[in-house]
């Protein structure tokens, strides 16, 4: 994009802001689609999978991991891009997820978005965009604002290439143990009146491969990601991995720390720059190495934060990231 039309496009965007948008029909959320979502991002607890392992924990359907509604974001984040932002490539910069409940089989979800604010930075422009869902009953159940860094040089190529959402349809999986958290999910849970500010988390590990890369791209419907986002390095193709999956991942960590996968009402994670990404050798896959602390107890509102560190190959995936964890949950729809 030469300087000329990136100032058009640049002033295109600008007088976006404000403007409110509706996506474009709506999103079922199915026992399906939860199943194969959890199988992406290495989501085991039972409630996941199973309807007796969610109504144990009061809910009347499967629940969908904390990260499920990244499928709604990239129909969204393609239709901004298709309609209102083009001729732009784009780099995630944070991201805020707020959860007021937790997606169900069954639900059916809208969205809307809002671009909030854009400014010039450098080389590029920062474009942030918020997004509000709502149910079949018309309330709001889960808000995102997520900050893109967006050029058009030829030299960006940490875009993220859009193509059709695909879901397949697959029999009942084995649930295998693949992920190392903090154990199985157990009844109880934790307790928080035994929380206390720096309060280390376990260590915990997960290893990514590229075929799962290549199977979440499958159900986020970023396919054509696999094939761009590549480098080499010491002779070996190496895979960059989607800043949303080493999210969703992160996200999973916690839950499997509180034993409560609803637990999670809250997260907010900084990708920053091209220093932080997950880099997935082809043939050999990437371990992380999850780290956490407790940041502050609130034991009236009977809520913690949680500063995350995620570690792979001696490199940072996040600049920064927080997530705030409810133990009074609320539960059903």
């Amino acid at each position: 994009m030469n300087s000329t039309a990136r100032t058009a496009a640049a002033e295109q965007v600008r007088a976006l802001v404000g403007q409110h948008y509706r996506c474009t029909g709506s999103f079922p959320v199915e026992r399906g689609r939860i199943r194969e979502f959890a199988r992406a991002v290495q989501a085991y607890h039972p409630a996941h999978w199973h309807e007796s392992a969610a109504a144990r924990l009061g809910f009347d359907a499967l629940v969908a991991p904390p990260t499920f509604a990244a499928l709604v974001w990239q129909q969204a984040r393609r239709e901004i891009l298709e309609r209102l932002i083009t001729g732009y490539r784009v780099v995630h910069v944070d991201q805020t997820l707020e959860i007021g409940r937790p997606l169900l089989a069954g639900d059916v979800l809208n969205c809307d978005f809002t671009i909030e604010s854009f400014r010039h930075f450098r080389s590029f422009d920062v474009v942030t965009v918020t997004g509000a869902l709502t149910d079949q009953r018309g309330r709001p159940v889960q808000t995102c604002s997520t900050a893109m860094l967006v050029g058009g040089g030829e030299a960006d190529t940490a875009r993220r290439p859009r193509a059709p959402a695909r879901f397949a349809d697959r029999a009942d999986p084995v649930v295998r143990a693949a992920v190392r958290h903090c154990g199985r999910p157990r009844a109880g849970g934790l307790d928080i009146n035994r929380l206390a500010v720096n309060t280390a988390l376990p260590t915990a590990g997960v290893t990514v491969t590229a075929a799962d890369l290549a199977n979440y791209a499958l159900v986020v419907g970023d396919t054509e990601s696999i094939d761009r986002d590549r480098l080499t390095r010491a002779g070996q193709p190496v895979l960059i991995a989607p800043g949303q999956l080493v999210l969703a991942l992160a996200t999973g960590y916690v839950s499997s720390w509180t034993h409560d996968p609803a637990a999670v009402v809250r997260f907010w994670a900084e990708f920053a720059n091209h220093v932080h990404y997950l880099a997935v050798p082809r043939f050999t896959g990437a371990d992380i190495e999850f780290n956490g602390r407790v940041l502050a107890c609130d034991r009236r509102r009977r809520t913690a934060t949680i500063a995350i560190d995620a570690r792979s190959q001696g490199r940072k995936l996040f600049g920064y990231a927080t997530a705030e964890v409810s133990f009074a949950a609320n539960r059903g729809r």
